[in-house]
């Protein structure tokens, strides 16, 4: 188990059946396309530019008529495998009986005219809107907007602490102009002082024509922000905003019958589409794998990584599609990089998405999935540490797994991840007394001497049981991970490394370890002579491996005090450690919180009960989301940062095979 051994493909076949193979191929599921040629058939790059212009059809229909479509199935259904099961062949009939063009011009057509009215209703209302900062105005708008053979008008803005300066310059013009300002700025109105500085006072100004550049300059200079006022408006202001109010209506009207139009069509043909994304979407990855094959006159080479398990069957199916097919199988090359594909049994499978969410191994490395389970198991259920908030997360996954019958292997897996951590939660939760928090000791005193009698540890009253604990397992951990480290040294024929590297820093780790618990009383008293060898041993080790590589004997001393000096690091990672009983602490205190809270609400007359179960359910259920993610999120740090530190490097270059797209549909062998 581990990285699973991949055997390198390469695939002869008649160029009459170069599709049939790709979709045997890509059917199986398993095979990653070798990409070594330089250019493909040209009846495949044409099959692959037909097949990326219906995706970009189908793109755009998605993105245009998605916020119209009231999908029925939810993307958490989606994503739980709740989708439509059809065959390949299904689609394909679907694809040649949907005109794809035809329902992207319809729906470039009322998207362009819903635009189109957005843009005239806009308008429309930014109009309403000056309509009525402007009604005011005694007189018809059309002497602003044409005004007389001898008069000119304008419309426009003045800030309130600029007015005082705009009337001022005005007065040199008081024979041939007239200024109107809104009601609570003409005669005896408010005085500028009594609104904010930066509020706009709207004005109008009539002026002699002949005096108008002059008048306009001089205004300008002193805050008037000329409005634009729209050459249609020649009425006053009250019949102009009835028209307006009426246009606005009927674009309206019209803006609705567009959005109708574009839910029916949505309605219509969403559906469809949906289905036909995944069909030309995995017609798309066929023809670019297709694209990827070396050819002769009459022959084609694809060259392809698979499952060494797997690679039997897929001969098979390869054969059934055509018996004149050569297939031959071999192993990788020294100097070739494999892509990587986790192989682990079905109870360290789940893991591997801890791995991949950091780096797949490379192909020849180890794979560190089996080597962070059980401590990823420990850590998550130290964290939460709640024999009852395991018992609701185990509750909502039997619920899912009994709603949703075809949930895909991915998916599955990332939930039964979380069905393991529950069950580390359910037993640290029994063995440290914590079931929804003090519920218990608070609500169901006479189950209190079993609770006690099943403790093994108490976070609440002697926390440094709990943090010797926790600081322990950091020991074995990381030591775990230098071991590990050892191993991989020797199994790539570095001996020296393994053993100065690697179980030089364990010796002196678990060394003054040792000595520590036996001057404390914790362990016999001959343990500290052995802890004290083993560190004196480990830090000769260092000392010399550190400076062997070194000339001068001074160059070789500093080098060994630099890499001792090292350990500092080894005991900042020991203490991170400390984290899994700050969270489990956490997690209690906040139930204990919640339930001393709902103690108190069950005391108000006649409806306390009620208040009391809304309190500590819902208190509850916020506590496990927020508890939740801090339990998955810090026990992966420990092994990212600490644990992988010690051994683990990735770089591997994940195994993506061909395969059918399933996001809208599931595909029917």
């Amino acid at each position: 188990m581990g990285v699973a051994k991949l055997k390198k493909a390469e695939l002869y076949y008649h160029k009459s059946v170069h599709e049939e193979i790709a979709a045997a191929l890509q059917e199986t599921g398993v095979c990653q396309i070798i990409g070594d040629a330089e250019g493909g058939p040209a009846v495949v790059e044409a099959r692959l530019s037909e097949s990326e212009a219906h995706l970009a059809d189908v793109r755009y229909l998605m993105r245009t008529l998605t916020p119209h479509f009231n999908d029925p199935i939810s993307s958490l259904d989606r994503t739980l495998g709740e989708r439509p099961v059809v065959s390949m062949s299904d689609l394909s009939k679907l694809a040649h009986e949907t005109d794809l063009s035809s329902i992207c011009t319809k729906v470039r057509g009322l998207e362009h005219e819903t635009g189109e009215v957005r843009l005239e209703l806009s308008q429309a209302r930014a109009n309403q809107g000056l309509l009525e900062a402007f009604s005011f105005l005694p007189c018809p708008l059309s002497a602003v907007t044409e005004g007389t053979r001898t008069l000119a008008g304008v419309a426009g803005t003045v800030k309130a602490d600029q007015l005082e300066a705009f009337k001022t310059a005005l007065r040199e013009f008081s024979e041939d102009t007239e200024l109107i300002l809104e009601p609570s700025y003409g005669a005896g109105g408010a005085s500028p002082a009594s609104k904010p500085k930066a509020q706009d006072i709207h004005v109008v100004l009539f002026f002699t024509r002949s005096r108008g550049p002059a008048v306009l300059e001089a205004c300008v200079k002193k805050g008037l922000s000329v409005l634009e006022i729209p050459s249609a408006f020649k009425g006053t202001v009250s019949e102009e905003r009835t028209k307006m109010t009426a246009s606005i209506a009927t674009l309206e009207e019209r803006e609705a019958a567009l959005v109708r139009e574009m839910e029916e069509v949505a309605e219509t043909w969403m559906p469809a589409v949906q289905k036909l994304s995944d069909y030309w979407n995995s017609l798309a990855a066929r023809y670019t794998a297709l694209g990827r094959s070396g050819e002769t006159e009459r022959t084609q080479l694809t060259r392809f990584w698979v499952p060494a398990k797997d690679a039997e069957a897929v001969q098979k199916k390869i054969e059934a599609v055509s018996p004149n097919v050569a297939l031959f199988l071999s192993d990788p090359a020294e100097d070739e990089e494999p892509p990587t594909l986790l192989e682990n049994g079905d109870y360290v499978r789940p893991f591997n998405i801890l791995t991949e969410l950091y780096s797949p191994p490379k192909y020849r490395g180890i794979d560190p999935t089996p080597l962070l389970a059980p401590f990823f198991f420990i850590f998550f259920g130290m964290c939460l540490g709640d024999a009852g908030y395991a018992i609701v997360m185990l509750a909502a996954i039997w619920w899912l797994f009994r709603k949703y019958r075809r949930v895909p292997l991915g998916v599955r897996d990332f939930i039964v991840l979380f069905a393991f951590s529950a069950v580390s939660t359910f037993v640290y939760g029994i063995i440290s007394g914590s079931f929804f928090g003090n519920f218990i000791d608070s609500f169901l005193p006479f189950l209190v001497p079993v609770k006690n009698a099943l403790m093994l540890v108490d976070p609440m009253t002697n926390p440094m049981q709990v943090l010797g604990i926790s600081l322990l397992l950091g020991v074995i951990h990381l030591m775990f991970g230098l071991l590990i480290a050892a191993y991989d040294n020797f199994r790539n024929g570095q001996p020296v490394d393994a053993i100065g590297a690697d179980i030089s820093w364990f010796l002196l780790i678990v060394g003054l370890c040792l000595m520590g618990v036996a001057m404390g009383g914790m362990v016999p008293p001959h343990f500290q002579s052995v802890g004290q060898a083993m560190a004196i041993i480990g830090a000769v080790i260092i000392f010399w491996y550190a400076g062997r590589e070194k000339s001068g004997i001074i160059s070789k001393i500093i080098s060994g005090f630099l890499a001792l000096y090292g350990s500092t690091s080894y005991l900042g990672d020991i203490l991170s450690y400390s984290r899994l009983l700050a969270l489990g602490f956490g997690s209690a205190v906040i139930g204990m919180i919640i339930n001393l809270l709902g103690g108190m609400a069950a005391d108000i007359p006649y409806i306390g009960w009620l208040i009391a179960v809304v309190v500590i359910a819902g208190g509850h259920l916020f506590s496990i989301l927020i508890n939740l993610l801090g339990a998955f999120v810090h026990p992966l740090r420990l092994q990212y940062v600490e644990f992988f530190g010690k051994f683990y490097t990735g770089g591997g270059e994940p195994f993506t095979p061909l395969a059918l797209s399933e996001e809208f549909v599931s595909v029917k062998q």
